[in-house]
């Protein structure tokens, strides 16, 4: 099995209905600045507050028309959102591992859907990661990957892209987000294969930048250092599968500081009076960064989820009196 057009559009199939076809938003300002259409597609406003939702209710549906009831997995957070509600959705039981460094409002998310959460010793996903398979392999449960399945690709990424293009038929280049590398997969699977030419931008964090690593490598950077980040759903090494899928799909890798993210946050509520989370303020700010090559035609940004604890929104909001955006 691996990700497939056919694999897309079951996906398609199967989710409609059952998530919100999210819409897209002119951006004026983005549009000045790149002299070209700018359109953010608002995963933000999908059920459980992230697009992670998708690759969770298409991979559990999967296992359960299996015969299995049980499912662990490890997450930052809005994996673990997803998988807590397709848990419920289905009537399975799932038992999430998390970083001990957990945003408290995506664990609060797990937990009122019903999941068992369990933290982990460690502050970063990757020794979060090891540990969870760990103890899913000795209770004989099967473990679901946040972003290394081939499903997970299909739903996260193929089905937004879909979307994309019939709400944004011309759109030219797409910029996202990329952590572990299941929606950006996904995405431009399907992309590449509809439209060839069309340019896929990656957005990481500069210091957990594991696809620009693995490019330069030549094979997947599956293990990160732990960073601080409001990102966490970026931070960590790549996917094995998901490396396969955009080895040759990549365009261009733009990689951006906290300080940039944490100003995307602030333009996102100054300019749209909407809420996102920190790790898809990394697209953003790569398109915010007056180095970013002009495009050839309109954009499409993946403003991935707004998942962030109201502190933490509050203290970076508070930081614009401090400093000129």
């Amino acid at each position: 099995m691996s990700v497939s057009i056919d694999m897309i559009r079951e996906a398609a199939a199967f989710l409609n209905g059952r998530i919100r076809r999210t819409p897209v938003e002119f951006s004026p300002d983005l549009s000045e600045r790149l002299g070209v259409e700018v359109w953010l597609k608002l995963e933000n406003l999908q059920i459980t507050g992230s697009f992670k939702v998708r690759g969770a209710l298409f991979a559990l549906h999967d296992l359960h028309e299996r015969g299995i009831d049980r499912v662990a997995t490890c997450s930052a957070g809005n994996h673990g959102r997803g998988v807590a509600y397709a848990a419920k959705e289905l009537g399975m039981e799932a038992i999430i591992h998390v970083p001990s460094s957990v945003d408290p409002v995506k664990l609060a998310g797990m937990q009122r859907d019903g999941a068992r959460v369990v933290k982990s010793a460690f502050p970063g996903y990757d020794e979060t990661e090891v540990w969870a398979k760990q103890e899913a392999e000795r209770k004989g449960i099967p473990f679901l990957s946040a972003f290394d399945d081939d499903r997970v690709m299909a739903a996260n990424g193929g089905t937004v892209a879909r979307e994309v293009q019939e709400q944004v038929p011309d759109a030219t280049t797409f910029l996202m987000p990329v952590g572990g590398g299941g929606h950006a997969a996904g995405f431009a699977y399907w992309m590449k294969e509809k439209q060839p030419s069309c340019r896929i931008v990656a957005c990481q964090h500069r210091n957990s930048a594991a696809l620009l690593r693995s490019l330069e490598a030549g094979h997947a950077i599956t293990e990160m250092p732990a960073i601080d980040t409001l990102a966490g759903g970026l931070e960590g090494g790549l996917g094995v599968k998901t490396f396969e899928v955009l080895r040759s799909r990549v365009d261009d890798v733009r990689t951006v500081d906290e300080q940039a993210l944490r100003r995307a946050l602030r333009w996102m509520v100054d300019q749209h009076q909407l809420i996102m989370e920190g790790s898809c303020a990394v697209a953003v700010a790569a398109a915010l960064d007056p180095a970013f090559p002009k495009p050839d035609g309109p954009v499409v940004i993946f403003i991935s989820g707004r998942n962030i604890a109201r502190q933490a929104l509050a203290t970076v909001l508070s930081e614009v009196l401090s400093e000129v955006d």
